[in-house]
């Protein structure tokens, strides 16, 4: 079971690792952070769950251990069958899971007696499984090969077929509601469907590898008939971001040209008179957009420009199914936000604030408070955005915050708005909010910071999830995961503790320029005595 390390380079100290894969399921799932903690002096215990470096791999592993002897230690994954073939030293183990983190909730890691016991019961509750398993199958198999569940499902219930275009190749997929239950294996040439979800599936309709390549001469066939509009158009709305990438924006249809109007308008998009000339080559993407009836389904998908030669498709519904503009502009702007954490970038459910040209995140989950604490900024601060920000990287490693629409204002005729994309600020630290009853800043380590941003850029980011297979969804979460950890290795990290009446503005303040706690308390104290005899005379 890999993972990826995010601040072990420290002997002897706590550092925190991503959970990736399924052999410790149900103990760990992804995404989740581990807080591994070193043995030190300590006895490994049959239990435990830890960190360790295969003596033949390069990438960490965590399991249970389940046998301390002599000659080695031998562990397990929670969702394993068969231990680990090679025996462990001492010197391999790094350290001990003792919990595991999604944003700020933390769940303890159970190891010694307690894991013991837990790990029996996984094993237990397989052998059950697998008792069970040669009594139902046959039933399953005849019930999903004569296909009669299926025929009787009304319409609306049955699964659709659907084609992603993934990576410069058309995939087709099941999808039940907007849950992805099969996709066709181009190896096997044949589907694979999860359970129980066969049984609502008529397995002598679905299409195979004849029409998988129909479907692609199709496809060709339509992106070669839009691609003219894209060099036909006089001028064209651009998008330049701080890491170098340069957007073109055309429209494949005039419902399209539509769309793009209002994410222009509510990004302040600018206008390229003709095409980019090609001394931009390299750093150009263009994104061709089109509105098709038929393929609402297709809207899930994210596509990559870096796959495809620099250039997107991207496929909307019409704006009167359902969400409205709202679903279109959250799709579009997503495309920018992807290619962007391809970059070594990320998008943060954050408010952007400036002050003497220097912008700060504050950060945290819905419902926290980061538009109230927004508007409550007096001069000379300014708040860029009230709820999302991009993160980008440019090419000397410095990071720069771009203000995010606040694309929930766009929801079933809301008021929208408009945000200077373009206007990115350099970046000079992240605070995560937490409410409380006095105003006060803690610094938090980078390992820290990353088990609380995780949930954060968790949150606007789990659109780009849908349409993808494990594979590519774990190679996504893995990718966001090293641009946080070197986010927060360049950029500090706070939690600002914030009350509802309090001058929080002064504590990021002396937060920013290094002022002592102490110090720091001190000078707010005084600007507050001061504020209210003057409220008094």
């Amino acid at each position: 079971m890999p993972l990826q390390n995010s601040n072990g380079n420290v002997p002897g100290a706590m550092f925190f690792a991503a959970y990736i894969g399924s052999s410790m399921n149900p103990t760990l799932r992804e995404p989740e952070i581990m807080e591994i903690s070193p043995y030190d002096s300590r006895p490994l215990r049959v239990g435990d769950v830890v960190f360790f470096l295969p003596a033949q791999g390069d990438r960490p592993v965590v399991h249970r251990i389940i046998r301390v002897t002599p000659s080695g230690i031998s562990t397990l994954g929670d969702n394993n069958t068969m231990e680990d073939p090679l025996l462990l030293q001492p010197k391999s183990i790094k350290g001990r899971v003792v919990a595991a983190w999604r944003g700020q909730n933390r769940r303890k890691i159970a190891g010694g007696l307690q894991g013991r016991l837990a790990s029996r019961w996984f094993n237990w509750r397989r052998v059950l499984d697998r008792g069970l398993s040669p009594l139902l199958h046959p039933l399953y198999q005849g019930l999903s090969h004569w296909g009669w569940v299926a025929r009787v499902l009304p319409a609306p219930l049955r699964p659709r077929i659907v084609v992603f275009h993934i990576r410069g190749r058309d995939q087709f997929q099941l999808l039940l509601g907007r849950r992805i239950i099969g996709r066709y294996d181009d190896l096997r040439q044949q589907w694979q469907i999860q359970r129980p979800f066969q049984l609502f599936v008529d397995g002598r309709v679905l299409p195979r590898q004849q029409d998988r390549d129909r479907s692609n001469r199709q496809a060709f066939a339509e992106w070669e008939r839009t691609m003219n509009p894209l060099r036909a158009q006089e001028a064209l709305p651009n998008l330049v971001l701080a890491d170098g990438s340069h957007w073109e924006i055309a429209a494949g249809d005039e419902e399209a040209a539509a769309i793009i109007s209002q994410l222009g308008s509510a990004m302040r998009l600018g206008m390229t008179p003709g095409a980019i000339e090609p001394s931009h080559q390299g750093n150009l993407c263009r994104l061709l957009v089109q509105v098709d009836a038929h393929s609402s389904v297709a809207n899930c998908y994210v596509p990559l420009a870096s796959d495809n030669d620099g250039v997107v498709v991207c496929i909307l519904s019409p704006c009167e199914h359902w969400g409205g503009p709202y679903v279109n502009l959250v799709r579009l702007s997503l495309v920018f936000a992807r290619e962007a954490q391809a970059r070594g970038g990320v998008l943060i459910h954050g408010a952007l604030a400036e002050r003497d040209g220097m912008g700060v995140i504050l950060a945290a989950p819905g419902g926290t408070g980061k538009t109230t604490a927004s508007n409550r900024l007096p001069a000379p601060w300014r708040s860029l955005c009230d709820d999302t920000t991009l993160v980008v990287r440019d090419p000397q490693g410095n990071y720069w915050a771009h203000p995010w629409p606040t694309w929930s204002r766009f929801l079933d005729g809301g008021p929208g708005g408009a945000w200077d994309l373009q206007s990115a600020v350099p970046l000079k630290g992240i605070f995560v909010l937490a409410q409380a009853v006095e105003d006060r800043v803690e610094r938090v380590g980078p390992g820290h910071a990353v088990s609380m941003l995780v949930e954060c850029v968790g949150q606007v980011s789990r659109f780009m999830v849908p349409g993808l297979c494990k594979e590519d969804v774990r190679a996504l979460h893995l990718e966001r995961f090293n641009n946080l950890c070197a986010l927060a290795r360049i950029v500090p990290a706070h939690v600002l503790h914030i009350s509802l009446t309090g001058v929080f503005w002064q504590e990021i303040e002396q937060a920013l320029e290094g002022v002592p706690r102490e110090e720091a308390q001190e000078t707010i104290s005084k600007n507050a005595s001061k504020s209210k005899a003057q409220s008094a005379g």
